[in-house]
């Protein structure tokens, strides 16, 4: 009998299974108590969901979540399955590894198996779904709460820091060119991509740092307060809803160049902007609601680079680049006046400095305390 497979050998596998889940248990609850700022947060965001669905009719719908799991899983599964290409090409090719499988799947099963690893990506996610669901209320009672009047006042601030001309009009080499304006929709589309991988990098990481909680409560922050109380405060629909909430044609050059390219491309930015004037409006369900001060795209992108550059200069550049991009979408694709995205970059920075110098201070005192 082969030792594997004896009684001996099943009585040791057995053994190795549930020391594994003695140890992910105690880095379970370890990790728990490590991310509790995070779980108030996003318990704090809760409570504020449900205030305001008690007044919008809205209340946290945790179906949502259902929704929200399928497109990361999705995204996790075909990340994960090009990642696994990539790593196993990399280990024939540039390794030269004698046995580029084995390998791979060792290094797969000693990432899987790190119970540290796993305990703070399951805590992150948890935290991040609680917040997701909440957002979803409080982003669709914006509207409802403060109909959009910030419009004409967005778009003249537009025209005087852009010299007496509105940023898109800036752009017309770029919105007469279909290629360019497709270019422009993938690379903004591709911003929920980005996302992802962010989130999950950063979750997934095997080092609990400061850096990372200063990213997930930057992140929870970003979108509470910016996604929320500033947008409320500066209700606004953008420049693709001008018309739609009254205020004339100003916009219109721009919604029929994109109109034109559609002819060409698939330009999806128009569609989704039917799709959730629809939700708006109540001809249809399953919209997030329509909010464009501060624009919540550059905002996120703008704490990608920044994260990004804090773990390597490389990837800070192309993330820069990359947020950018994102800046020049929304105005191009009239999602977003111009300020709105360089509101939600400040609104980002001055945020990622507060909880910076909040987690240092935090540190310092745990330390004294330890050390009294």
């Amino acid at each position: 009998m082969h030792p594997a497979t004896s009684p001996l050998g099943y009585g040791k596998r057995f053994a190795r299974i549930a020391d594994h889940g003695r140890d992910f248990s105690v880095a379970l609850t370890e990790s728990a108590w490590r991310h509790r700022l995070l779980y108030a947060i996003a318990m704090a965001a809760l409570i504020i969901a449900m205030g305001v669905g008690s007044v919008t009719g809205s209340m946290p719908d945790f179906g949502v979540l259902r929704t929200y799991g399928f497109y990361i899983l999705v995204a996790f599964w075909i990340g994960g399955s090009g990642f696994a290409i990539f790593r196993l090409v990399w280990l024939a090719a540039v390794e030269r590894n004698p046995s580029p499988t084995r390998a791979f799947f060792a290094s797969f099963g000693a990432f899987f198996g790190d119970a540290g690893r796993m305990a703070n990506g399951v805590n992150a996610m948890a935290a991040l779904m609680i917040f997701i669901s909440a957002f979803s209320v409080l982003k669709g009672a914006i509207g409802i709460i403060a109909p959009f009047y910030w419009d004409a006042a967005l778009a003249d601030a537009d025209r005087w820091l852009h010299f007496g001309r509105a940023p898109h009009e800036w752009m017309w080499p770029l919105l007469e060119n279909p290629s360019a304006v497709f270019a422009i929709n993938f690379a903004y589309n591709f911003w929920f991509v980005t996302l992802i991988a962010t989130v999950f990098t950063a979750a997934l990481a095997r080092k609990d740092t400061p850096l990372r909680h200063q990213f997930f409560i930057s992140f929870m922050l970003v979108w509470l307060l910016g996604g929320f109380f500033i947008a409320t405060g500066f209700s606004s629909a953008g420049p693709c809803y001008f018309s739609r909430i009254g205020l004339g044609a100003e916009f219109q050059p721009l919604m029929d160049a994109l109109e034109r390219a559609n002819q060409t491309y698939s330009i999806w930015a128009l569609s989704t902007q039917d799709m959730l004037w629809s939700g708006f409006t109540g001809a249809s369900s399953g919209s997030i609601g329509i909010s464009a001060f501060p624009s919540m795209h550059v905002a996120s992108a703008v704490l990608f680079a920044i994260y990004a550059a804090r773990r390597s200069v490389y990837a800070g550049v192309v993330m820069w680049c990359f947020a950018a991009i994102v800046m020049l979408g929304s105005v191009a694709l009239g999602w977003h006046y111009a300020v709105d995205g360089y509101a939600g970059a400040l609104i980002t920075i001055a945020i990622w400095k507060a909880v910076g110098k909040a987690l240092s201070v935090t540190s310092t005192t745990d330390e004294a305390s330890s050390i009294a």
